[in-house]
C-alpha cells in the first residue's frame, strides 16, 4: 500500500471530526482532503467514515485505522526524539541504578552514551534494591533475577549475565587446578554469604559439592574480586569482568544454569525522554538488549 498521505489525512479527519478542521491542520484545501479520503477508501475496499450533517464519524474500519495511526505517530515521535538526541546530544544528569556485579559489564554502553552526549553526566548507583523510579531516584534501573512487575514501569529484557568459575594463577600455582566437579571439595572458595542463602550459581554448586569450603565471604562484589585476585580461593565471576582481570584461570566455563536474567527498567513517564532513549539506544548498539 502506497497511501501514506491519504492515511495521514484520514488520521487528521478522525482527530478533528471535520474536513475543514483537517484541512486547516494540514494546510491544504478541503477538496484535497476529500480526494484523499475517497482514494483511501477505494484502496481499502471499505468505508473509513460515515458522512453526516455534523461531520465525519468513524466506521469499524476507521476505528482500526485510528489505532494504527496513533501508534504510528507515536513511533515517528520516538524516532524523531532519538534522531534529535543523536544530532544534538542530550545534557544534564542521567542516573543509572544497577547491581555491582553488572557494573563492569555495562561499561561499553556507558562509554558510548557519554561519547555521543558530551554535555551529559552519568551518575551510577550500585544498589541491590531497585530504585524508586516514580520518585526520580534513577532514570534507568538494571536488575537481575525475576522480571519486575510494577505496572507503571517499562521493562525490557536484556541478554543474560554469563558467569564462569575462576581462580587466580597464584592460587593455581599453590593449590593446583581441580580436574572436575568431584575435586572441588578439596579447594577453597570465595562466596557471597552463608550456605543456604547463596546466589543461584553458588546454590547450584553447593548442591553438587556438599563439602564446599569457603575461605572468604562478603556481600560486596568488589571485595570478592579483590579476594579472587589475591589468590584466596575460587569464585564465580561475570565473563566480561573476568576478561578485564589479568592472571585469571578458567576453572569451569560458563554454563546455562549459571545465567542470570537481566532487565532494564524505566518509569513510564520518563521512558520516552531523549536521555533515556539515547541510553537505551546505547545498550542496543552494544548488544546488551535481547534480540528475541
Amino acid at each position: 500500500m502506497d497511501r501514506w498521505n491519504e492515511f495521514r489525512t484520514a488520521y487528521y479527519v478522525a482527530k478533528c471530526g471535520t474536513v475543514s478542521g483537517a484541512a486547516d491542520e494540514l494546510g491544504v484545501h478541503r477538496a484535497t482532503i476529500i480526494r484523499h479520503i475517497d482514494a483511501l477508501e477505494e484502496e481499502l475496499g471499505s468505508k473509513v467514515f460515515f458522512r453526516n450533517a455534523r461531520g465525519y464519524s468513524l466506521t469499524e474500519v476507521g476505528e482500526d485505522l485510528l489505532r494504527v495511526a496513533e501508534a504510528t505517530e507515536d513511533q515517528f515521535k520516538q524516532f524523531i526524539g532519538r534522531s534529535n538526541a543523536r544530532t544534538r546530544g542530550v545534557s544534564g544528569e542521567l542516573i543509572v541504578s544497577t547491581i555491582a556485579v553488572f557494573c563492569g559489564s555495562i561499561s561499553r554502553a556507558l562509554n558510548l552514551y557519554t561519547g555521543q552526549n558530551p554535555d551529559s553526566t552519568v551518575r551510577l548507583i550500585l544498589d541491590a534494591a531497585i530504585a524508586k523510579l516514580e520518585y526520580g531516584e534513577a532514570h534507568v534501573a538494571i536488575r537481575g533475577g525475576r522480571k519486575p512487575n510494577d505496572p507503571d514501569n517499562v521493562v525490557i529484557r536484556m541478554r543474560p549475565l554469563e558467569s564462569g568459575l575462576y581462580a587466580h594463577e597464584s592460587y593455581v600455582q599453590k593449590h593446583g587446578r581441580p580436574g572436575g566437579l568431584d575435586e572441588l571439595g578439596d579447594h577453597a572458595f570465595i562466596g557471597i554469604m552463608n550456605s543456604g542463602t547463596a546466589s543461584a550459581p553458588y546454590a547450584w554448586l553447593e548442591k553438587r559439592v556438599p563439602d564446599l569450603k569457603y575461605r572468604f565471604l562478603s556481600p560486596q562484589f568488589h571485595s570478592r574480586v579483590h579476594a579472587l585476585m589475591a589468590g584466596i580461593g575460587i569464585a564465580f565471576l561475570p565473563v566480561e569482568e573476568a576478561r578485564r582481570q589479568p592472571g585469571l584461570v578458567e576453572i569451569m566455563p560458563p554454563s546455562r544454569v549459571w545465567r542470570t536474567k537481566m532487565w532494564v527498567v524505566t518509569h513510564g513517564a520518563m521512558h520516552r525522554t531523549p536521555k533515556v532513549q539515547s541510553f537505551l539506544q546505547s545498550l542496543r548498539e552494544e548488544g546488551y538488549l535481547a534480540t528475541n
